[in-house]
């Protein structure tokens, strides 16, 4: 979790565009409210902007990375610092500005459409500003050695053959990638954009064609995006930019390489439902004729079980695990310590699990992830 963060601290592109951004929108004495905080930074960027109060959000551990962190940096109360979802947390006033990195590979997929829509509506004064503002969605064709081994890994040479079957997972999958200049043999195109300001859709669907400049092999296509994080402040995880954030590209495969010369043209469509993290997307070959049509939902290893119980008239029964943890959180009357709560389980449902050591585990997990 911290080499994570520390990637976003050390991304020295990444800062100065936010700084840049702060800078602009923001004007001293405004309240803010980071949202998925991480190590403070952003927060921090505004306290020296001359925020008078930041409200630091993060549902992790971060958040005391980040409390550690601004009370080494600051003095007085100018930040408070809150665990817990956005979704899920109150504020006790609303704010002059809402800030938020979750901008995804492709922009979308990583939750700040949800994020800040929530925000909004529930922290938001008036005419506040959100920082980022927009989001500009680019794709482009792909022909990458790289990217066909995450594509086909799955087939290859070295791989024993009863597990080839797991193909149509890989090739159903968005995946992370680092792309370079020549893995991109023609210009991207805008696929679409997002006003952050606006009411968004729960459904997105968006066509885009573009056409290869030199012959290649194609892989699939590629997403990124252009962020506007304030008026005429822009940051992008583009391969083909000058000054890129470092973030990597989202990979959308096709179902097997194809060949294409200098001057054919791509058709692409992709829509995507991001409270669900769900992306589908076609491609098509219109000088071959081939179309190619995939979603993260195939690329899901979801049981029969699993399927069942998503069902609307579907009628749930706890699980083994479920009785467990209501065991151990009737317990928890307010007076029994922990040591006391483990005790009282070991003593009262000494087969719960197969092994004490395994019971004990089982109890501090429940007790730090649903008590207080």
């Amino acid at each position: 979790m911290l080499d994570e963060h520390l990637s976003y601290v050390a991304d020295a592109v990444r800062l100065d565009r936010y700084r840049a951004a702060i800078s602009k929108a923001l004007i001293p004495g405004n309240t803010v409210a980071d949202l998925g905080c991480g190590s403070g930074i952003l927060g921090l960027l505004c306290l020296q902007a001359g925020a008078s109060h930041v409200y630091a959000v993060d549902d992790s551990a971060m958040i005391d990375v980040a409390r550690e962190t601004l009370t080494r940096a600051i003095q007085g109360e100018q930040v408070t610092f809150i665990r817990g979802k956005s979704s899920q947390i109150e504020l006790p006033e609303r704010v002059d500005a809402v800030i938020c990195d979750h901008v995804g590979y492709f922009g979308f997929d990583y939750g700040v459409v949800d994020f800040l829509a929530d925000a909004k509506r529930r922290f938001l004064k008036p005419g506040g500003t959100l920082i980022p503002s927009r989001l500009r969605l680019c794709i482009a064709a792909i022909s990458s050695q790289r990217c066909s081994e995450l594509a086909h890994g799955w087939q290859a040479e070295n791989i024993p053959p009863e597990f080839h079957w797991l193909r149509r997972y890989s090739t159903n999958a968005k995946h992370a990638v680092n792309l370079e200049q020549k893995d991109v043999p023609g210009p991207p195109a805008v696929l679409g954009e997002i006003d952050l300001y606006a009411d968004s859709p729960e459904f997105f669907s968006w066509n885009a064609a573009m056409r290869v400049e030199r012959d290649a092999v194609l892989n699939g296509v590629a997403g990124w995006f252009e962020c506007e994080l304030a008026e005429s402040v822009w940051m992008t995880n583009s391969p083909l930019a000058e000054q890129p954030i470092k973030r990597p590209q989202a990979f959308l495969p096709i179902g097997e390489p194809v060949p294409v010369k200098a001057g054919d043209e791509i058709k692409v469509t992709v829509m995507a439902r991001p409270a669900e993290y769900l992306i589908t997307w076609t491609v098509e070959f219109p000088a071959t004729g081939q179309r190619f049509s995939h979603s993260t939902w195939q690329g899901m290893l979801l049981s029969p079980d699993v399927l069942v119980r998503s069902m609307p008239n579907h009628i749930p029964q706890l699980s083994h695990e479920g009785r467990a943890r209501m065991t151990v959180l009737g317990y928890c009357d307010g007076k029994r310590t922990t040591q006391e709560i483990e005790q009282a389980v070991l003593r009262d449902y000494p087969h719960l699990f197969p092994s004490s050591a395994e019971i004990s585990r089982f109890v501090a997990q429940v007790l730090g992830r649903d008590t207080r």
